[in-house]
């Protein structure tokens, strides 16, 4: 087989390799153009249209286009592609959310040859072919701290001078997360739940607290036993639903006997005096992600809420996909059901694996002071200039290491930010993630 790499020419070049072939011989011609003989005769051939593409499309886009109308290697499956985008159109004809995923999974399921693999080159030409393209909400995130190398070493050395201290296990050493789930339809376009998620760092899941808008719990969901549900005004977490969550989810899941470490953020609710007075009470240490470092360092903001999110979005999808609707009065599809969206909740939590949340407390620095693990501190990292602090850290003895940081310096419970740091960054973050619809361009 020979090593030669193969070469793409210009329409304009196979014109001038053309014309002097009406002088010299072919042989010479190649000889001098440093091509096959068989290319000069396969351009020889195809004259006519070389020529009647450099009169249609002008000389300058013929000095970078490489092929004739036609040209190139040819579709295996026609007709199983234009299936696929009739499938596609069906799809966002009922606003239905279509990601580079699910064409891959239409196309797995249109096209039954065994070889056949969707790859993510074959999507982005079928794509290209079909004329779609990927549309993306884009919203301002959470901006870093500029100082936001000390805010990190500050928060790790913290972390690990409680776990050290008290000699917590993996499973004394938890984080819990607000995040906002919403569903994408038309006539429910802010349809929404708030859900509150937590694990400890040995992988355990806590069961997940789903905040509901209006008064009272509907009979549907008012015996589900694997979360807790709750109304509020306007789905947002409180004062009063933050120590239903203790009262009804963390203090069923803790011995008060034994001491805890929570992590969690700056949400002004988390840091009131009675939510410290009974957390306290379950003998549980608090401790906070920095303000405006929650992308990246808060566990569920880095691992778990993705995963989440992309489950409930697919189980979302394919009750979207049926046809067995019912509608409303003004002609809208009428919302999924509560229960319908607790189950969803459940299977998204379920789906996120024991392994990754254990991953989450090292790579955030809640369980790890290594800067090889945690994912802001590596070399090229958001924070690259926090690694050599984080290697001389780990050089000190056990004793040296809690003398780092004072309490004064700590991030510890000293008091919630006004601003509500968890839930509306997250919020942020879920449309910078979410959307990634096929349009038609």
């Amino acid at each position: 087989m020979s090593g030669r790499r193969k070469k793409a020419y210009s329409v304009e070049f196979k014109l001038s390799v053309v014309s002097k072939t009406e002088t010299s011989s072919i042989r010479a011609v190649a000889r001098e153009a440093g091509v096959d003989e068989k290319r000069v005769r396969e351009w020889k051939g195809q004259e006519m249209e070389l020529e009647e593409m450099m009169q249609k499309q002008g000389k300058m886009v013929c000095k970078v286009r490489k092929r004739i109308r036609g040209g190139g290697r040819k579709v295996h499956f026609p007709k199983q592609e234009k299936l696929i985008a009739e499938r596609i159109l069906q799809q966002r004809a009922l606003h239905v959310r279509v990601l580079r995923r699910d064409v891959a999974r239409i196309a797995k399921e249109i096209i039954t040859d065994p070889h056949f693999s969707a790859s993510p080159g074959w999507i982005s030409k079928f794509m290209r072919r079909y004329r779609f393209v990927t549309r993306v909400k884009t919203t301002a995130g959470q901006s870093l701290p500029k100082n936001v190398s000390e805010r990190i070493i500050d928060y790790v050395t913290n972390c690990r001078k409680r776990i050290t201290r008290n000699q917590l296990p993996l499973n004394c050493i938890a984080n819990m997360d607000e995040t906002a789930v919403w569903a994408d339809m038309p006539g429910h376009d802010k349809q929404r739940i708030t859900v509150c998620l937590a694990a400890f760092a040995d992988g355990t899941k806590l069961k997940p607290f789903i905040v509901f808008k209006g008064k009272r719990i509907p009979k549907e969901i008012c015996n589900v036993q694997d979360a807790v549900i709750r109304m509020s005004h306007n789905w947002w977490m409180n004062e009063d639903l933050t120590k239903e969550w203790i009262a009804t989810v963390w203090n069923v899941s803790v011995q008060p006997s034994t001491k805890q470490m929570l992590v969690w953020d700056t949400f002004k609710c988390h840091f009131t005096s009675s939510v410290k007075s009974l957390l306290q009470q379950s003998n549980t240490d608090l401790v906070s992600v920095p303000p405006g470092c929650t992308k990246i360092l808060q566990p569920a903001d880095v691992c778990w809420n993705a995963p989440f999110k992309a489950r409930y979005r697919d189980l979302y999808t394919v009750w979207m996909s049926a046809r067995n609707h019912e509608r409303t009065k003004a002609g809208n599809l009428r919302a999924p059901s509560k229960a319908l969206m607790v189950e969803w909740v459940l299977r998204s939590w379920e789906s996120v694996t024991c392994d990754t949340i254990r991953r989450s407390f090292d790579v955030c620095g809640v369980t790890s002071c290594d800067p090889k693990v945690i994912h802001c501190t590596q070399k090229g990292g958001l924070a690259n200039d926090a690694h050599q602090r984080l290697e001389n850290l780990m050089s000190q003895p056990g004793d040296d290491r809690e003398k780092d940081v004072s309490e004064d310096d700590a991030w510890s419970l000293t008091q919630g930010s006004d601003h509500e740091d968890g839930l509306e960054d997250d919020v942020g973050d879920s449309e910078n993630e979410a959307v990634h619809s096929l349009e038609i361009d």
